[in-house]
């Protein structure tokens, strides 16, 4: 009976939850306007196990699964998430942009469903340099080396990278990287096509395999944006971290970037 009641409490506790070698990964992300002005910071945790990525901010759940080709995103507030195919989430996320700009344009908007991704023509693509410097920080505890990433001459991106360590073995950086190829497809304005051309580079490939981004400076026509690392540290995720939120409705991307009605 004793046994019976140990059992049953580990049951209500989740001791019987599938669990993975992985990472946490506490960070600050911070936009910056045109004029230098800097945003609010925002925290973000990422959870990385087995080549799934949740990423956990203020007001967005995302989860992409790198081996198995979905993705997640889910609303806290409202308890509500979209699901597919990463390339179904682009698809959608394109249409998205699409209706948006024809919006900011005074025209009429009709909803757009998914469109069928452009296929991404390597040669029209921004020529992309990735650069060594000599310039060393501290983040997180670990000694980190400045590369700086141009796209047609022209600053795209600021990164700090360690060599002290990596998480290869649970995001493989090939796979990674080519999620990220997809989603950039699905992308307009004005730095679509240096997203486009970074994930398609071989050279950024070589560089994030070499070890662990734990500073970004991405500079776009708005301004700036940056993810900074906090602080790293292996751990045990559950697999239901990963999954679909229990009680969430299920909506369109539509519905879900939609205002909210107060």
């Amino acid at each position: 009976m004793q046994v019976r009641r140990v059992l049953m409490m580990g049951l209500v506790l989740g001791w019987g939850a599938a669990a993975h070698a992985g990472w946490i990964i506490e960070q600050n992300n911070i936009a910056t306007r045109p004029k230098g002005d800097p945003g609010p910071v925002e925290p973000a945790t990422m959870r990385v196990s087995q080549g799934r990525v949740r990423l956990t901010q203020p007001n967005v759940v995302t989860v992409q699964d790198c081996v198995k080709g979905r993705f997640v995103m889910y609303i806290p507030e409202r308890n509500v998430y979209w699901s597919g195919t990463i390339d179904e989430y682009s698809s959608e996320l394109r249409a998205q942009a699409a209706q948006s700009a024809t919006t900011a344009s005074g025209n009429p908007a009709p909803t757009r469903g998914p469109e069928k991704l452009p296929t991404v023509n390597a040669a029209s693509l921004p020529k992309l340099v990735v650069r060594k410097t000599d310039e060393q920080a501290k983040l997180a505890g670990y000694d980190a080396t400045k590369y700086v990433i141009e796209s047609d001459g022209s600053l795209f991106q600021e990164v700090w990278l360690t060599t002290a360590f990596n998480i290869n073995e649970d995001l493989d950086p090939k796979k990674y990287v080519a999620c990220q190829a997809k989603i950039s497809a699905g992308m307009l304005g004005a730095s679509a096509g240096s997203f486009n051309a970074l994930y398609r580079s071989p050279d950024y490939l070589n560089l994030v395999s070499s070890g662990v981004i734990l500073k970004k400076v991405t500079h776009h026509i708005a301004g700036t944006y940056t993810e900074e690392v906090r602080s790293i540290s292996r751990a045990d995720i559950a697999d239901n971290e990963f999954d679909t939120p229990s009680g969430a409705t299920r909506v369109s991307l539509n519905d879900l970037f939609a205002p909210v009605q107060r």
